[in-house]
């Protein structure tokens, strides 16, 4: 009975949405990495999100010092700030909790290009301090996509609304979607501008699920991170949520298996 009446509410949510989403709409948030063997942003967890055929697996990119461009989420290690560390500081100091060392975005594209699956690669440019280092985080990031093929495979988000507007420029078959609630962006300037939709933090859109109607209005995408509470997903499906990015997309790929 638990199972037909959660089929209920998610087959009502699917009916509702203007896009055409996919029954397996669980994003991995930095990857996999809540299993042994594996940790956030790693090749591992990026692995094991291809192999548990998840919608997509969540990445990070930043720049350091020197310029180099990585797959990592925090804004410092070891109390310095990336910014302010070359890449050979970063190797020097860090191991990641599986034993793997941090990613280039070469090392990590590459390394997607080569698993075959349905799983798509969606790419955060994280914010940079200087409108120079965004230029080039924005420039790199189109030429590492571009570079590996993996343009069909890949979705972008930011929370820099011109990273966003630029990207879709870039890459108009490629869903952009913006992740900055705060900014307060009307959904009708994010379709003029060609970005595909919002992925707020889950309790913006928890609170406020009028968004998702107002986003499908318009034909954009409405996702959310990272919820790990299954009631609370189910909530955000029932009033039509496309995309879920969270810690835990096995919990929620248990809980939407088998629907239609």
């Amino acid at each position: 009975m638990k199972k037909l009446i959660l089929a209920i509410l998610i087959i009502t949510a699917a009916a509702s949405c203007s896009k055409d989403i996919p029954v397996n709409r669980v994003i991995a948030h930095r990857g996999f990495w809540q299993t042994e063997g594996s940790a956030q942003n790693t090749l591992a967890s990026l692995r094991l999100a291809v192999e548990n055929g998840f919608y997509g697996s969540e990445c990070d990119v930043q720049l350091t010092a020197d310029s180099c461009f990585i797959v990592f989420h925090d804004t410092n290690i070891h109390g310095v700030d990336v910014e302010d560390m070359t890449f050979e500081q970063v190797l020097a100091d860090t191991t990641l909790a599986n034993g793997e060392r941090i990613s280039t975005v070469d090392e990590f594209f590459s390394a997607f290009a080569g698993l075959n699956g349905k799983t798509k690669l969606i790419i955060e440019l994280k914010q940079q301090p200087s409108e120079e280092m965004m230029s080039l985080s924005i420039a790199r990031t189109a030429e590492a996509v571009r570079k590996y093929g993996i343009e069909d495979r890949v979705e972008l988000i930011s929370f820099s609304y011109r990273a966003c507007k630029e990207l879709a420029a870039a890459f108009p078959d490629v869903p952009v979607l913006f992740l900055d609630r705060a900014h307060n962006v009307p959904f009708s300037q994010m379709k003029a501008d060609g970005i595909d939709g919002f992925s707020y933090k889950y309790n913006c859109v928890l609170e406020n699920l009028a968004l998702i109607d107002q986003a499908h209005a318009l034909g954009l995408i409405t996702e959310v991170w990272a919820p790990d509470d299954p009631e609370e997903v189910l909530t955000m499906v029932d009033a039509g949520l496309d995309f879920v990015i969270t810690n835990r997309p096995d919990v929620m790929a248990d809980i939407l298996e088998g629907i239609q």
